[in-house]
């Protein structure tokens, strides 16, 4: 997941500046992306990347195996975000399926009740989407969530998950076991994208989630520049198809990719 270029690591780890921002390039991206998705607010996932990216360059020293640097640098991330990371602002919210199931049922409306521009229209669904896939994953503990995120979001093996996070592969194989189940047994009832029973459309959200500040016409929270929403009914066509465990993982990566600037700070405060 996160790939470096061996001659940058050793360059950087030779006081070479132009080393350590390759460095810092390549690990940026996959640390935000895995933070926001552990975090579920941009912002928390913005301050959690730097702390990452600064521990990162601060124990290159430390590396014994440059080879192995990209899952070195996994487990530093994982580490933090599972055990030293602070309680972020969507997981002080204490988020339970059951109570998150009450809230998607409430307040749904048509999407013209919202009365926005169609660009602004198909913005604020995505924004639902997202914002709606990674409140739900705060529902899990943080060592279900980072178990989830590893093997289903970004389909790593058992055996490299296991060791990232330093647990034995049995021990991991029961955490995702337990974490698929549980987000599967949640998506299958009260997921519009996943199942024609559920009466929750992230279109029929979008009125009630601008009136609760949870979506901002116009704006993305998320930081999608030039965003390209998700065509819903496509995205609802092909999780038809496919078989049950399979199609909760395809709506988180349905989302876009997450990008930010932290790294230029991060290469700021080192100068």
């Amino acid at each position: 997941m996160i790939r470096f270029n061996l001659a940058d690591i050793e360059s950087a780890r030779q006081g070479s500046r132009a080393g350590l921002a390759a460095v810092v390039r390549a690990a940026e991206r996959p640390v935000f992306n895995l933070s926001i998705r552990m975090l579920a607010n941009r912002a928390d996932a913005e301050d959690a990347t730097q702390e990452i990216l600064v521990k990162l360059i601060t124990h290159l020293g430390s590396l014994r195996d440059i080879e192995a640097a990209g899952a070195w640098a996994m487990r530093i991330a994982c580490r933090h975000l599972v055990a030293e990371r602070k309680r972020g602002r969507v997981e002080a919210m204490r988020l339970t399926f059951k109570g998150f199931a009450a809230d998607l049922e409430s307040g749904l409306s048509p999407l013209e009740d919202s009365n926005l521009s169609h660009a602004d229209a198909a913005l604020a669904v995505e924004e639902v989407k997202v914002g709606c896939t990674l409140a739900m994953l705060t529902c899990l503990s943080r060592e279900q969530r980072i178990a989830y995120l590893l093997g289903e979001i970004f389909e790593i093996a058992d055996l490299e998950a296991a060791s990232i996070l330093n647990i034995a592969p049995a021990a991991y194989r029961q955490r995702l076991r337990r974490a698929r189940s549980r987000v599967l047994g949640f998506t299958s009832l009260h997921c519009g994208i996943v199942s024609e029973k559920s009466t929750c459309r992230c279109e029929r959200r979008v009125s009630a989630a601008i009136a609760c500040g949870r979506v901002q016409p116009g704006i993305s929270q998320f930081g999608f520049d030039h965003p390209s929403p998700t065509n819903l009914r496509d995205l609802r066509s092909k999780i038809a198809k496919l078989e049950d465990g399979r199609q909760v993982a395809a709506v988180m990566r349905s989302n876009p990719d997450f990008s930010s600037r932290i790294g230029e700070l991060v290469l700021e405060l080192v100068k």
